[in-house]
Formats: structure tokens, sequence, C-alpha cells
């Protein structure tokens, strides 16, 4: 139901990262070489490994598990009630009237589709979950690189964890160590191993 992958959602829409990419770059081309070497300052930084770090994802990993545990449980029942249903049928289904034996079939098709239905909710629950909890870690990241570039005069910073940079000077600015200071973030990834996702 829910993985340590899906965290991927923490990163910056990648459409707009594309146009806010294609836009600095026809700025700098629109620059006259000189213009750029005294007023242009690039930097870059590496966001997830910022968001990694944030002391918030262990409170939002616990959060999740519990709420994954409330559906497991549920959906356990379920499963228990329909394989006792089907095991029913199966010991009595040779001695069945055929009206009988349609209504029981019919009962057990039906007890299938809420097991899926249930299902498909409580991922889409779990998914809704995980965005209302890790939408203000992303804000709180973007404010805290808006920040360090407003304070370092820099012009442009682009996020190196989604590849918007083919290339990358020796000298180039890295303010991700001034992000993680900024936000008062340790280097040790505060990650707390996911659980399995809920399948039928």
């Amino acid at each position: 139901m829910y993985s340590h992958k899906k965290y991927k959602s923490l990163e910056i829409n990648l459409i707009e990262k594309k146009m806010i990419k294609k836009v600095a770059l026809f700025l700098i081309a629109l620059l006259p070489l000189g213009a750029m070497a005294q007023n242009v300052k690039l930097g870059h930084v590496n966001s997830q490994e910022i968001i990694q770090v944030m002391p918030e994802l262990e409170t939002i990993e616990k959060t999740l598990k519990e709420l994954q545990d409330q559906w497991e449980k549920e959906l356990l029942k379920m499963r228990e009630e329909y394989s006792t249903k089907v095991k029913e049928f199966m010991d009595k289904q040779a001695t069945m009237p055929e009206t009988i034996k349609t209504a029981r079939q019919s009962e057990i098709a039906e007890m299938e589709q809420r097991i899926t239905t249930f299902n498909q909710t409580a991922n889409a629950d779990v998914v809704k979950k995980q965005q209302e909890l890790v939408n203000p870690v992303l804000e709180k990241v973007k404010k805290a690189i808006s920040d360090v570039a407003t304070e370092g005069g820099y012009t442009y910073i682009f996020d190196i964890s989604t590849q918007g940079v083919v290339f990358q000077s020796k000298t180039a600015n890295d303010i991700t160590s001034l992000v993680k200071k900024k936000l008062g973030v340790k280097d040790q990834p505060a990650v707390v191993a996911p659980a399995a996702p809920a399948t039928k």
C-alpha cells in the first residue's frame, strides 16, 4: 500500500521544473557574456538529499504505518470471511440445488468485488494522507532553498536530484549543506523501513 519510493511525490513537479529550467536557460542565453560573468550567480541543490534528513519523516512514516495497519486489519477480516464462504461452498456444492448454487456463486463474486473496492479505497486514503503530511515538508524545504538563494545573491539554483543540470563545473556552488543548516537538520537520514503494500 505504501513504500518509501512514494517520497518521489515530495519532489517539485517535474513539468514545472522543466519549464523553470527552460526559462532560466533562455534568460541566460540573452545575457551578454560580460554581464553573465559579473551579475549571474548560479548554484545547485540536491532537494532529495535534504528531504531524506528532515526530522518530520519519522513521524510521517509512523502515522502512515498506523493508518495502513488499521486498513489491513479490516481487510484481513474481509478476506477471512471470503475464505470461509468459499470453503463452505466448495464443501457443499455437490448437493446444492442449482438455484442455491447460483446464489452462492453470486455472493462470492460480490465479496470479491467488495474486497477489491475496499483495497482501492485504502490505498487512496493512505496516498491522500501522505500528501497531506508531506506537503508542509516540501514547502518548508522550498522556502529554505529560496531563503538561502536570496541571502547568497544567487541568480539561479538548479536541483540536481531531478537531473535538471546536464553540466556541472568544479566551481559550481552547491548550497545543499547551507539549506540543511538553515533547516537545522543533520546528515543522518531519518528513514523508517516501510511496510509492504496491501494486495488482494
